[in-house]
């Protein structure tokens, strides 16, 4: 696969910016820890409240609001203190709660990794969007078009592999769940408009494709899939096959609507 191109150059405001994340299975993947804690938003800023924490800046977290009206989502801490970090929103509001996630007990191994098949134009380095930083990885991604027949798309998605990092990601889950392979990772396909990504990409921080100002809560619907199993690895790249939550081993119906598309007798009795 190609060495990361700045995907960035050449476009205009309507371009689309394809982003891809993967959020590991606790105990499947890694070891969990569970973090309950206090939140307080203000603005677009985040502050949890977590004592003696031992986090870092830069430690990508899977953060659920269950109390107040905090969204959901994949935040990357950025200040820390001894009983609090901060994360930063893509809208502004002021709200507080309680907020939920997971860490690897390893504190050291991430338990979600960002993708991007491209790099900035500021300094060809990582892309961030939405205050998260997306690795320049060589990745493609094929088969997301449904056909409208009843059948759920299958896709694939692959990375290099040519330094190794996609198979050293698979060693450290393989050591919990051996040859998991990450089978039941969380796989979201982002994508956004290049007019709405972070002005720290461009030089000078401007983005010279927005239109005003730049929205960071804009964005096309997420794609949510689950790698059902890896179908190739070897020094140049490593593919995973995808599915849907529909068709993921042991979902069943009613979970998964079938139709006459599917099975052309379904709701038709026939007396013997």
């Amino acid at each position: 696969m190609a060495i990361p191109t700045s995907s960035l150059q050449g476009l205009t405001n309507k371009s689309i910016i394809e982003l891809y994340s993967v959020e590991l299975k606790p105990d499947i993947h890694y070891t969990k820890t569970v973090n309950t804690a206090s939140y307080n938003q203000s603005g677009s800023e985040i502050i949890v409240f977590l004592a003696s924490h031992g986090f870092s800046a830069g430690l990508i977290l899977s953060l659920d609001f269950t109390s107040g009206s905090g969204i959901d989502g994949v935040y990357t801490i950025q200040t820390v203190s001894t009983d609090s970090f901060t994360v930063t929103a893509t809208t502004s509001q002021t709200t507080g709660g309680t907020v939920i996630f997971n860490v690897n007990a390893n504190i050291t191994n991430p338990t979600v990794y960002l993708f991007h098949s491209g790099n900035n134009m500021k300094d060809s380095l990582d892309i961030v969007w939405q205050a998260n930083t997306y690795s320049r990885m060589p990745v493609k991604a094929d088969g997301f078009k449904y056909s409208g027949k009843g059948k759920l798309p299958r896709p694939t998605l692959t990375l290099s592999n040519l330094l190794g990092t996609i198979t050293s990601i698979l060693q450290l889950t393989n050591q919990i769940t051996p040859l998991s392979d990450l089978a039941g990772a969380k796989v979201t396909r982002r994508r956004a408009l290049s007019k709405d990504l972070d002005e720290v990409n461009f030089p000078s921080n401007v983005n010279p494709y927005k239109s005003g100002s730049v929205d960071p809560s804009a964005e096309l619907p997420r794609e949510v899939y689950f790698i059902e199993r890896k179908t190739v690895e070897n020094r140049n790249t490593v593919q995973f096959e995808l599915v849907s939550s529909f068709d993921l081993f042991g979902v069943s119906a009613p979970k998964k609507l079938v139709t006459k598309a599917d099975f052309p007798q379904v709701g038709t009795f026939v007396n013997f």
